[in-house]
């Protein structure tokens, strides 16, 4: 895993720890407002039926208090409310689905059975306990119903907010990683040049050779690194364009990779030197990896077309339609990396398309076709 990938984690992992703890901070009043709402309309409620009650059973004839008191709470029968009226330890009435032993004088929620009560134990002036008990579904539905939507918005945002800081990091990291990429190739061709000066017995013309190759390379490091920094936001326009030898552009890939042969037919392009070389070297580079051992890579220069042809086993249907629309695709190819979408770019800075089809002989051959007129 990548270092910016390791931090796009751990900020992310920070960043929803932060955004939950807020999503919690602002549902908890919100639930114990509900749950405060719900137990003062109980309360309320209680209170009016126990002082109806009160009265009735005050009004009753002598001895019929309690054929009145089962009357009276008769009449909730299938209204959500049970009750139970004890005197002492002897229970007088009660339709309690579940028994509650709760002293007088609290109120609160239990669950029985998965289903949520809600519950208050009062005793009567006349002397009875008298507990009201309602079923709290409806409190049950509001509260989960709360807690799943802060939960869903807080992973929401969380999702949005994950994506957006890993298109920011991909971002800022992707100059990163193609200047890395770049720099393989021509730093692997100084170290060979390097070693053999430092090893191998020369001419005093091969090792001209050798250094001034090393200079070159290291010029055009500079340059092209100076290039995939500024390219990452550069506009077509600001680009800046000039006349290029095809040429020598050839021969420096030819230089590199031992295998290539090139023709050219089309001598002179108007574009960025450091970054149509970037482009060869990227599509040699994987021409050579796609072919045979020592089996030849061909360039050819033809009026407003580059085209690179190796002599691999070709690509599969899969490894085409990446590398013509890398940016349609997520994951990246094993046999593209970072280069083909690099490619793509440079292509279009220039007024360019870059196609990959199939060769005659079942290679792949890379076309680079030019349309804008300033290129000619």
């Amino acid at each position: 895993m990548k270092l910016w990938q390791k931090t796009y984690l751990l900020s992310t992992l920070l960043c929803a720890l932060i955004l939950y703890g807020c999503m919690f901070s602002v549902t908890a009043p919100a639930l114990s407002a509900t749950v405060r709402s719900a137990t003062d309309a109980a309360l309320r409620e209680e209170k009016a039926i126990a002082a109806a009650l009160e009265r009735t059973m005050d009004q009753a004839p002598e001895g019929r208090a309690i054929p009145v008191l089962r009357t009276f709470l008769g009449y909730y029968e299938g209204t959500g409310l049970t009750f139970r009226v004890a005197e002492g330890e002897e229970q007088i009435y009660s339709t309690l689905p579940c028994p509650i032993l709760k002293s007088p004088g609290t109120l609160g929620f239990l669950r029985d059975g998965g289903r949520l009560y809600l519950f208050v134990s009062d005793r009567l002036p006349s002397g009875f306990d008298f507990v009201y008990l309602k079923d709290g579904s409806a409190t049950d539905g509001l509260l989960r119903r709360q807690v799943t939507a802060a939960a869903l918005t807080g992973t929401a945002v969380a999702l949005l907010m994950a994506a957006a800081l890993y298109a920011l990091l991909y971002r800022v990291n992707l100059p990163v990683s193609r200047l890395a990429h770049e720099m393989r190739t021509p730093l692997t061709a100084m170290k060979g040049y390097a070693e053999t000066l430092r090893d191998a017995r020369l001419t005093e013309e091969q090792r001209h050779m050798a250094a001034s190759y090393i200079a070159e390379e290291s010029t055009r490091l500079s340059d092209v690194s100076a290039r995939l920094l500024t390219l990452h936001n550069a506009r077509e326009e600001s680009t800046p364009f000039g006349p290029v030898d095809v040429e020598e552009l050839f021969s420096h890939v030819a230089r590199t990779y031992p295998t290539v042969t090139y023709e050219v037919h089309w001598p002179t392009i108007f574009g960025d030197g450091a970054m149509l070389s970037s482009l060869l070297n990227n599509l040699v580079d994987n021409a050579v990896k796609a072919s045979p051992a020592g089996a030849p890579v061909e360039l050819r220069a033809a009026p407003n077309v580059l085209a690179v042809m190796d002599h691999g086993s070709g690509m599969s249907d899969e490894a085409l339609a990446y590398v013509n629309h890398p940016s349609r695709f997520k994951r990246l190819h094993p046999g593209g990396g970072l280069g083909v979408p690099l490619c793509h770019q440079i292509a279009k800075a220039h007024g360019a398309k870059l196609t990959y089809t199939r060769g005659a002989d079942g290679g792949t051959v890379a076309t680079v076709t030019f349309y804008n007129s300033l290129t000619t």
